[in-house]
């Protein structure tokens, strides 16, 4: 089983405990007809956030997402685009949001500070706007660490991000 399927795979619902008869349990699917998708995009380090686009896009084409039911904002840095998914939203009917970036550590707290308030904006505009709001910023000690999460293709947390906001966006 591939890493970035571990959390998606058929295996994992036949681990799911069995639960008293007449439990209600909903779990969501895969399958992309009929969703639109936003991604915000930051363009700092670019390189590394196309691997994530790229790979969140083709995830999300695979499971039967029409590319016209996909839209893409690019922002400078990952710190833009909590904001920019809040009004990608108030544009239009989306089933998920996905937020895609990469902050690497350096000498300073910067990182630190950024990824803290990134997950915070994330979870309150996910329950604020009732819409899933996917993380798929890396944080990343190393460029090293950032290339093997953003550039794996099917394995990449581009593409682990379109798995999650399919699956979410369809429990209810």
């Amino acid at each position: 089983m591939r890493t970035s399927e571990k959390h998606f795979h058929d295996e994992i619902t036949r681990e799911m405990p069995a639960l008293p008869e007449g439990v209600r349990t909903h779990l969501g699917t895969l399958e992309g007809r009929g969703r639109r998708v936003g991604l915000v995009v930051a363009r700092f380090n670019i390189r590394l956030t196309s691997g994530l686009l790229t790979s969140a896009v083709e995830a999300l084409i695979a499971a039967g997402v029409r590319p016209e039911d996909i839209e893409v904002v690019w922002v400078p840095g990952s710190f833009e685009i909590p904001l920019t998914l809040k009004r990608l939203a108030a544009r239009g009917a989306f089933d998920a949001l996905i937020a895609c970036g990469v902050v690497i550590d350096g000498e300073t707290r910067h990182a630190e500070l950024i990824t803290g308030s990134l997950v915070q904006s994330f979870a309150r505009l996910s329950l604020d706007l009732d819409c899933p709001v996917i993380d798929a910023v890396v944080s990343a000690r190393s460029m090293e660490q950032a290339e093997a999460r953003c550039l794996s293709g099917s394995e990449s947390r581009g593409a682990y991000a379109a798995r999650a906001a399919l699956e979410v966006s369809s429990t209810f």
